[in-house]
């Protein structure tokens, strides 16, 4: 539920009407998950087992006539990464927090480490107006491929069960740099366009400085939501700069999102599908992914299910994983109403990633392989999740 931090009348000056309302909100998610990562076992107090830790202020100003200013400055904060964590390092500078010590083989400094840095964190942030004519902002922009795929995946939203970033679904979350418009709503239809400039200089004071180059980003996006029916769909086309490496240069990308959605009352079933493809001219890249969720809600308590899959079609990895490979997970989950903000879960998801390509992964501290690795992972959660 959220709570108004505070609310201070506007400048008189600018309407004798205006009056500005900043609101703190967010969630805070954290508990217990064990399971089998590709071959290894593994264990952690972690956080965003349900949905994702965030912390947002929120802004609106009432301007009149119907016309709204609206912010968001937001950050998504580590729960369970502080100072006092340790962690196995072979890259931690030897001597500051402990003495060598052998992990499976292999000598590694003892070191204190921590995934949390202040509050910075991937946040969606931006300033806008809305009115009549519908909705603009600009700022580092939420996509409308992350809200199909969230009516797609329902309450698994982006985490455990859900597939999103974990070889099914492609995480297109958000762009810095980009600017949104979305249209009224009529008769339950709307469409939204976003745009994130792309920069195709680069330049610097020092070979070490940050490299500015960013690739050209828009989506269309559309929306039917009347009743228990809810459509959308969005395409992305990403162009990489044009003074990359000949290899990389102008590529391409179409992303291809699209999610329906029905309220049959006793439970709410949605599908899914994403399918990527790109113009590279040695090695083009095919992908299709697709799903099916139901919840259903009984008494306090909502049951989940996911089903999802993910072929490779084509690309540079089709010597190594063949033209069909293919990735599944099934996702199963409850969760129990503490209230309309707060909830207990139990959530779990087994995966078979035949579609991934291992050798981008770490197992165990070394490079994993497409012949050798296990190509399973296996989670549960349980944890509490509560909305403010």
């Amino acid at each position: 539920m959220k709570k108004t931090l505070v609310a201070i009348a506007a400048l008189a000056s600018v309407s004798a009407f205006a009056q500005t309302t900043v609101t703190i909100t967010g969630v805070a998610d954290a508990g217990y998950q064990s399971g089998s990562e590709f071959g290894q076992t593994a264990k952690a107090v972690t956080q965003n087992g349900s949905r994702t830790t965030a912390l947002k202020f929120v802004g609106v100003e009432d301007l009149g006539g119907g016309l709204k200013a609206k912010f968001q400055i937001g950050t998504d904060p580590s729960l369970t990464a502080n100072d006092g964590n340790y962690f196995n390092s072979a890259t931690t500078t030897a001597g500051t927090f402990g003495t060598n010590v052998t992990a499976n083989g292999t000598a590694q400094t003892r070191g204190q480490s921590s995934a949390q840095s202040g509050l910075v964190g991937a946040e969606q942030n931006y300033v806008g107006l809305e009115g009549g004519f519908g909705q603009v902002q600009f700022g580092t922009i939420n996509t409308h491929t992350l809200s199909v795929f969230g009516d797609a995946s329902q309450k698994f939203g982006t985490a455990v069960g859900s597939g999103y970033k974990k070889g099914i679904y492609g995480g297109y979350t958000r762009y810095e740099n980009s600017w949104m418009y979305n249209t009224p709503t009529v008769n339950g239809f709307s469409a939204r366009y976003q745009s994130a400039v792309g920069n195709n200089s680069q330049y610097a004071l020092a070979s070490s400085s940050v490299v500015l180059r960013r690739p050209t980003i828009t989506e269309f996006g559309a929306s039917f939501d009347q009743g228990p029916l809810t459509i959308k769909a969005a395409l992305i086309t990403s162009k990489a700069a044009l003074n990359e490496a000949a290899a990389s240069a102008n590529i391409v990308t179409k992303i291809q999102t699209g999610s329906a959605a029905y309220d049959f009352g006793v439970a709410k079933v949605s599908v899914g599908m994403q399918n990527i493809t790109d113009n590279t001219a040695s090695t083009p890249l095919s992908t299709k992914a697709s799903n099916i969720a139901v919840v259903a809600p009984v008494g306090s308590w909502n049951l989940m299910a996911n089903s999802g899959t993910y072929s490779y079609g084509a690309g540079s990895l089709a010597s190594t994983l063949g033209a069909g490979a293919k990735s599944t997970i099934t996702g199963y989950g409850a969760h129990y109403n503490l209230s309309k903000s707060t909830y207990v879960y139990l959530m779990n998801e087994s995966q078979s990633l035949g579609g991934y390509d291992m050798s981008t992964t770490i197992i165990n501290g070394a490079a994993g392989s497409n012949t050798t690795s296990s190509r399973s992972r296996r989670l549960t959660a349980l944890g509490i999740s509560t909305a403010y």
